[in-house]
């Protein structure tokens, strides 16, 4: 299989659709389902109701390409100092604590064995 070259057909009735929000994706066999909304003012002046706006539906290729092109936005926008890259790396450096609960468990009920023993 080879990738090529598609010409891209602008279609000025394609419906275009605003949303401030993404609110789920998922993934049902082949098809990535992306679901957005857009924010309404709601019954007071200080609250806020989401609203979905539409869904996407996508090949999981379509998605995996969608994917790609966001990263490549998102770094355009690192360079130009629109963004601030992520501070993962000192984070990803700290060794995982172990959680105490789990040694103190294994240890309270090797003291119960050998007390039943005595």
């Amino acid at each position: 299989m080879t990738d090529q070259k598609t010409k891209i057909i602008a279609n000025p009735n394609a419906p275009e659709i605003y949303a401030d929000k993404t609110t789920s994706v998922a993934i049902r066999g082949n098809v990535a389902r992306i679901s957005l909304a857009s924010d309404r003012a709601g019954a007071s002046a200080q609250e806020t109701d989401s609203v979905v706006s539409g869904h996407v539906a996508l090949s999981v290729r379509g998605f995996l390409q969608l994917y790609a092109q966001m990263q490549s936005v998102v770094r355009q926008m690192e360079e130009n100092g629109l963004l601030k890259p992520p501070v993962a790396a000192k984070t990803a450096s700290k060794p995982a604590k172990k959680k105490p609960a789990a040694r103190g468990k294994a240890a309270s009920s090797a003291a119960s064995k050998k007390s039943k023993k005595t």
